[in-house]
């Protein structure tokens, strides 16, 4: 539902192949960074969201990895079509029961809190991606419905924690948008998922990117399935 295990292998992966003993919290200089960067994320989704886009023929995933001081930001995006639902039916299964569809990398989810246009999940995410990275989050989840036609979601984790007592310092900050769009033979969902995580090194680069860049697209694409499968079963 809320895209939090799309790019998370983006982050892990490519460090994986290049530990560092630098401390694994985040510095100032990425944190303001980072927040410059969803910034301007935010202004150009909110510049383009009432423009008409088109159906994707199958899953789209595309996306980079973008450095930043002592950090990496991940930043991915993908479309799918949902045949055969309306936007009220959708936000309604979003919304109840709240927990994100079935799929690999959450392997645990509730509610903590509910609002008429929010909620509060937690989940706990698992990846396996040359290493294991096993996190509990919480996240802050808002629904806006801009039109009839036309609705979004903001989800930002308020808590990331790694099992286990470490923090390696693959995911730092994860944000992700969504956008559903009526259309009249279903409804057209896009993602843009973001995730910040400590840098890599220039060496690890040429290895490492490829690999992240793949293993992200795959993610990515298990998670619009998973929504497409969920909800088209049960329309």
């Amino acid at each position: 539902m809320t895209g939090q295990s799309t790019v998370i292998v983006a982050a892990f992966a490519t460090f994986a192949l290049a530990p560092s003993d630098a401390a694994a919290a985040p510095e100032r200089a990425t944190l303001d960074a980072w927040q410059q960067y969803i910034t301007r994320v935010e202004a150009q989704l909110d510049r383009s969201r009432g423009v008409t886009r088109s159906i994707p023929d199958a899953l789209s995933p595309a996306g980079e990895c973008v450095p930043v001081p002592s950090g990496t930001i991940s930043h991915w995006h993908g479309a799918v079509f949902l045949r055969g639902i309306t936007l009220d039916r959708l936000l309604t299964g979003l919304m109840n029961p709240g927990t994100p569809p079935p799929q690999a990398d959450v392997v645990a989810s509730r509610v903590l809190a509910r609002g008429d246009r929010s909620l509060r999940v937690y989940i706990r995410l698992v990846r396996r991606a040359i290493v294991t990275a096993t996190y509990d989050t919480e996240h802050q989840i808002l629904f806006t419905r801009h039109s009839p036609t036309l609705a979004s979601a903001r989800s930002v984790a308020t808590r990331i924690e790694e099992v286990g007592g470490s923090d390696r310092g693959f995911l730092w900050r994860l944000h992700s948008y969504w956008r559903y769009e009526q259309r009249p033979d279903g409804v057209l969902v896009e993602l843009e998922s973001l995730t910040l995580s400590r840098s890599v090194p220039a060496v690890a680069r040429p290895i490492a990117m490829p690999l992240v860049n793949r293993i992200a697209r795959e993610s990515m694409t298990r998670t619009l399935d998973a929504l497409k499968r969920y909800f088209e079963r049960s329309a």
